[in-house]
């Protein structure tokens, strides 16, 4: 049997020596006097425990903060298989080493990480981001606040856009690339044949047409994404805390960031973080708003054309995302259902409102021509 982690696998783990040594990698000579923790965002994460703890210390430079999260990993163990498989805390762990510092975007402060990989099991310390709190994912977010999610995500997109950097590191593989096409077809199917049993999408009847024709497009390698970009592969209210009175929104939860086209966060956002009628009424400005800042940035050869091309293959994406089997994340929180129902629900309307049935009947033909397309932008696309 593998030796326990010298870290903490459970939040009553948490111990004044452990969170004095952690600390001190940034607060020299860190001694915690006197700590408690409470567990948060049940129901808003699912592949971690969270706490916030709150504690009284002193270091060389000062006083300690009032107060910090931990994060560790499941303590399920097929969440922990599907985060290995997925790569999930590497890559967080990965973003905090090589990108936070300079990323484009404003993100918590980390302090300290861990990780022990034979049971897949990591702790971290990061910024406790309080008073700030993020909307409700079940209420939706506001046009103004979308819109200052589009602008910081055109900012992180375009400080990565087709980075040599980017390609360079080995955690941030797209996450459409992670397992063979045999694996991730025999899943699909698994997980419609589990749905037609539970009625899972009963209530969904654009999802539930629409599941048929998904595993042809399993059965088939997808091309690299390119324009490619780093993107946060779960861009979701619940992830966005909007400080009072600042201009930009600081954005947590890195575990599924990778190399992948920049629609995947936006179709993300507009399909499941915005009540139906919000999207409706603002989604051509909310991308207008974002393209615009995309250039400003200084992105070249990415029309809005292109760009609203992609966005519409990225809804299939997000359909095929929530058309796999969830069993492996933790649903036991009350928050669950309310917050699965105001996914499903959003994406639906968006699937009939872009006659995403048409796209499926025709992108099994067309998947051949991308990926022909997109050999020759490799071949000839200069790094920056």
């Amino acid at each position: 049997m593998p030796s326990k982690p010298n870290f903490p696998l459970e939040l009553d783990d948490v111990s004044a020596d452990w969170l004095s040594s952690q600390l001190a990698r940034d607060f020299e000579g860190a001694k915690v006097n006197n700590f408690s923790v409470t567990q948060i965002g049940q129901g808003e994460g699912f592949m971690a425990t969270l706490g916030r703890v709150d504690l009284e210390g002193q270091s060389v430079s000062g006083p300690l903060p009032e107060s910090v999260i931990v994060k560790l990993s499941s303590p399920m163990q097929a969440t922990r298989d599907l985060a290995t498989r997925m790569n999930y805390y590497g890559r967080e762990i990965g973003f905090y080493q090589d990108c936070a510092s300079d990323c484009g975007v404003r993100v918590p402060r980390c302090y300290s990480w861990q990780a022990e990989t034979l049971d897949n099991r990591f702790s971290m310390l990061l910024e406790d981001l309080a008073p700030a709190v993020p909307v409700d994912q079940v209420q939706g977010c506001s046009f103004d606040e979308s819109a200052k999610v589009m602008r910081a995500f055109a900012d992180l997109h375009a400080h990565w856009w087709n980075s040599p950097k980017l390609k360079s590191l080995s955690w941030p593989s797209p996450i459409t690339h992670v397992q063979p096409v045999s694996e991730s077809l025999a899943l699909l199917e698994a997980s419609i044949l589990d749905a037609e049993v539970t009625g899972r999408f009963d209530a969904y009847p654009n999802m539930k047409r629409l599941l048929p024709r998904l595993p042809n497009l399993c059965k088939i390698e997808p091309p690299p994404p390119f324009p490619y970009t780093l993107v946060h592969g779960d861009l979701r209210s619940d992830n966005i805390f909007f400080p009072e009175g600042e201009p930009e929104p600081i954005i947590i939860d890195w575990q599924t960031c990778g190399m992948g086209q920049p629609m995947t966060d936006i179709a993300r956002w507009l399909t499941q973080s915005i009540d139906i009628e919000t999207r409706r009424d603002g989604e051509e400005m909310l991308l207008s708003i974002y393209h615009e800042r995309l250039l400003e940035r200084g992105v070249k050869g990415y029309s809005y054309k292109a760009m609203m091309s992609e966005y519409q293959l990225n809804l299939v994406v997000t359909l095929l995302m929530f058309s796999m089997s969830m069993d492996e994340i933790d649903q036991s929180s009350d928050r669950a259902a309310p917050l699965f129902h105001a996914m499903y629900s959003r994406l639906e309307a968006a699937l009939e409102d872009w006659d995403v049935e048409k796209i499926l009947k025709i992108l099994p033909l067309l998947i051949p021509i991308f990926k022909i397309t997109t050999w020759f932008k490799l071949k000839f696309h200069k790094e920056a």
